[in-house]
C-alpha cells in the first residue's frame, strides 16, 4: 500500500477524543514533530538543531532526557509519516495558551538559527506555522528578533 494511503488510514482511525492523562503527552509529541519538521527544512540536520530541540523540549515540558528521546523517537516517526502538519498545528492551538504557541515559535526559531545560517524554506516554514498557531505577526516577528539578536 501506498504512503499516503496508509497516513490517510492513520488520520482516519486517530482517536478523535484523547484521555486527558494522554493530552501532555500529545502536546509534547505535536511540538517535536513541528520542531524537527522546522530542523530538516534545510536538508541539514546537524547536532546543533537537535540540541536546540532537546532543550525546547525540556524547557517547555520539564522532560527528563529518556522522556525527550521517547518522545522524539515517537514524533520522528510520525513526522516522516505525515502528509501533512494541520493536524499537530491544530493539536497544539487548541491545547495550548497563546503564550505557550509564542513561547513554541520562538523555539522554532531557534532550531531554524541553530546551524547559524537561516534558511528561506526555514523561514517560510516558520510563518506557515506561526499562520496555523494563530500566532499574530507582531509576535512572529519579535521573536524573530529576539532570537536573532541572542544567537
Amino acid at each position: 500500500m501506498s504512503r499516503w494511503y496508509n497516513a490517510l488510514k492513520q488520520i482516519v482511525n486517530e482517536p478523535r477524543q484523547a484521555d486527558a492523562d494522554d493530552e501532555p503527552e500529545r502536546m509534547a509529541q505535536a511540538a517535536a514533530v513541528l520542531l524537527l519538521e522546522m530542523a530538516a527544512t534545510d536538508k541539514a540536520m546537524g547536532s546543533a538543531e537537535l540540541e536546540a530541540i532537546h532543550q525546547a523540549m525540556q524547557d517547555a515540558f520539564d522532560m527528563d532526557a529518556e522522556a525527550i528521546e521517547e518522545v522524539m523517537a515517537e514524533a520522528g516517526s510520525l513526522q516522516r509519516q505525515s502528509v501533512s502538519l494541520h493536524r499537530f498545528t491544530e493539536r497544539i492551538r487548541t491545547g495550548m495558551s497563546s503564550e505557550q504557541r509564542i513561547g513554541l515559535v520562538e523555539q522554532l526559531w531557534r532550531v531554524a538559527y541553530a546551524d547559524g545560517h537561516l534558511d528561506r524554506y526555514e523561514e517560510h516554514l516558520l510563518r506557515r506555522l506561526a499562520d496555523l498557531l494563530g500566532i499574530p505577526h507582531n509576535e512572529f516577528i519579535r521573536t524573530k528578533l529576539k532570537v536573532a539578536e541572542s544567537g
